[in-house]
């Protein structure tokens, strides 16, 4: 009697201090964004290489909609980041070409960065109706 009230004993002992207490998972709920964001097929970006591969062009088939888009190509070279950023708005002619070079141009001269990694260029765009989109191009890089 007295070895299975030692077994009994040991049982409650078990139950109460080993076993692990139950908790209740917390109500899921979603977190709100004061920005909306639309799909990135809204920027109507074309974005090629240019011939020499020393950097792409730019540009935009149509411009209705968009309020602004904001453009920042980065790269590597030798483990310096560099890059370019702007912006390009209705007033200031979206159809034409933007070259993005690898390099830097100054007085006509230009001097090409190479040893060249991690390119990236990130487009954002203001639409007319308050939304904004992204759309990010990974760049292959030949040098």
């Amino acid at each position: 009697m007295q070895k299975f009230i030692g077994y009994f004993i040991m049982l409650l002992y078990f139950f109460e201090f080993v076993t692990p207490s139950v908790f209740a998972a917390k109500k899921f709920s979603p977190k709100k964004t004061a920005v909306r964001y639309t799909s990135s097929a809204g920027i109507p970006a074309i974005v090629h290489y240019q011939p020499n591969h020393l950097g792409i062009n730019l540009s935009f088939s149509n411009f209705n909609g968009l309020e602004s888009v904001s453009y920042s190509f980065t790269y590597n070279t030798n483990g310096i980041t560099q890059g370019v950023g702007g912006t390009v708005t209705a007033n200031n002619n979206p159809t034409d070409t933007r070259e993005l070079l690898f390099g830097t141009c100054s007085r006509g001269a230009c001097r090409y960065h190479y040893n060249l990694s991690n390119a990236r260029l990130v487009l954002t765009a203001k639409y007319t109706n308050g939304r904004t989109s992204n759309k990010s191009y990974r760049i292959k890089t030949y040098q």
